[in-house]
């Protein structure tokens, strides 16, 4: 299993496909499991690599204050180790904050850049909603319990509303044979919560795309169209589905990003 060790931590990576370097970068309290429906069509046309994030699947989990920049750093570092010069870079929701410190720092290491349900800030509606999962996590919640009260989070009401889809995406979940422990979800909320590019969008140089969810509840549309207004040229894309509209309808962002990315 590929691991490389990267600063204070052993960052889990695996890799697919060939062509440019695309970097998938995931979202709080996600591994590398939430990219099953996209690395495979990108991998048609692109090496992609996709980090577990400091925290979550089998990368270290250290019980002790994590930060956005500091996240961005294990991505650029393993960057390094593997001999990869520049990179498209996508993030998702907290992975978005991640990408968005990576073309920032370092401007010159980002192709292209895909930011996807996620936001430039942290504002008040967000706070109130990460500081829940904090509390969650932090009860005598089961980890089914845990994973039901996030869905109305993550998924479209199409999806709520069908029985047996829903049912099956709880069990997806619960399949993972690599759960988060809490404190490493705690510690990535308290640096989601810490997260903060309000002014220095500028030095964003890379050709960049805003995806968001139209019924995205975890992230809403606004915060997407705030991000995409505050990046000279970016562009706002807006898709189908909830805040993993990805996973909802994978053919249809496949698509986007392929022909965004390509």
């Amino acid at each position: 299993m590929p691991k490389a060790p990267v600063s204070d931590i052993v960052t889990y990576y695996e890799e697919a496909g060939s062509g440019d370097p695309l970097v998938l970068v995931t979202g709080l309290g996600a591994d590398i499991q939430s990219w099953a429906l996209t690395a495979p069509a990108l991998a048609k046309q692109f090496r992609v690599v996709m980090p577990d994030n400091r925290g979550a699947g089998r990368t270290s989990a250290p019980d002790r204050p994590y930060a956005i920049a500091q996240m961005a750093g294990d991505v650029v570092a393993l960057l390094d180790r593997l001999g990869i010069e520049k990179a498209h870079i996508l993030g998702f929701s907290m992975g978005g904050f991640v990408a968005q410190e990576i073309a920032i720092n370092h401007p010159g290491r980002v192709e292209k850049l895909v930011l996807m349900n996620t936001a430039g800030s942290i504002d008040g509606y967000a706070r109130a909603v990460v500081r829940s999962l904090i509390d969650i996590r932090r009860s005598n919640m089961s980890r089914e319990q845990q994973v039901r009260h996030m869905a109305h989070l993550l998924y479209s009401a199409a999806l709520l509303d069908d029985d047996a889809r829903y049912e099956r995406s709880i069990l997806n979940s619960l399949a993972n044979p690599y759960p988060q422990q809490d404190h490493a979800f705690i510690r990535q909320a308290q640096a989601c919560l810490g997260f903060d590019a309000t002014g220095r969008h500028a030095r964003i140089k890379a050709q960049t795309m805003v995806v968001a969810g139209t019924e995205d509840v975890f992230v809403p549309v606004r915060n997407s169209q705030k991000l995409a207004k505050a990046i000279s040229g970016a562009t706002l894309k807006e898709m189908p589905g909830g805040h993993v509209g990805f996973i909802e309808y994978p053919n249809e962002y496949n698509a986007l990003l392929g022909e965004f990315l390509g």
